[in-house]
């Protein structure tokens, strides 16, 4: 499982396209619209793919991080499950013990708010985005000091050009295809 997450206008799109033909793995379909707005239930999708197991996947970001930063941003509430911890603290916990690979996109504020200010798809973020950034730091922060081999950051203005792929993504395609023959057997 490969989650690449970041705010609008980092980078995301164009790292999964390459992960993807580099790696060789399929983008998990999209569950929240452009606008925000969920297009399934998002509980059942999070037990779903938690009872799936890790999936030699990339995901477009995973709602168990985005969702808990979209949600109180932009709606002023987070789709329901998500704001209750009874509910919300087991998923997370068995979202990590599946050990995720993370890429979080951020390169500066500064790049994703001109990659965002005045782009008709990122209307809705827009007013936003600074919130949208500031709440990324935070989770990819606490993310990389409790998981460093497993969280990996990346800024498109100022790592290793992607066609180069520096060592950590040579490492996370290792590790995918280590589970992947795992879960063959």
């Amino acid at each position: 499982m490969l989650v690449v997450e970041g705010p609008d206008g980092a980078g995301k799109t164009t790292l999964i396209k390459t992960l993807q033909e580099y790696l060789d793995l399929p983008v998990a379909p999209r569950v929240v619209s452009k606008d925000a707005e969920a297009m399934v239930d998002l509980q059942s999708w999070v037990d779903n793919q938690l009872d799936e197991g890790f999936q030699p996947m990339i995901y477009d970001r995973h709602r168990l991080i985005s969702e808990t930063i979209y949600g109180p941003i932009l709606r002023r509430a987070q789709a329901d499950g998500f704001n209750e911890l009874k509910w919300l603290a087991p998923r997370m916990r068995r979202f990590y013990e599946l050990e995720p690979v993370i890429i979080y996109c951020l390169p500066s504020l500064e790049t994703v708010m001109s990659n965002v200010i005045g782009d008709i798809n990122n209307r809705v973020v827009e007013s936003k985005i600074e919130a949208i950034y500031a709440a990324y730091v935070a989770r990819a922060a606490l993310d990389y000091s409790f998981s460093p081999g497993l969280v990996k950051i990346w800024d498109y203005e100022n790592s290793a050009k992607i066609n180069n792929m520096p060592t950590w993504i040579n490492k996370v395609r290792e590790e995918i295809e280590f589970r992947r023959a795992s879960k063959n057997d």
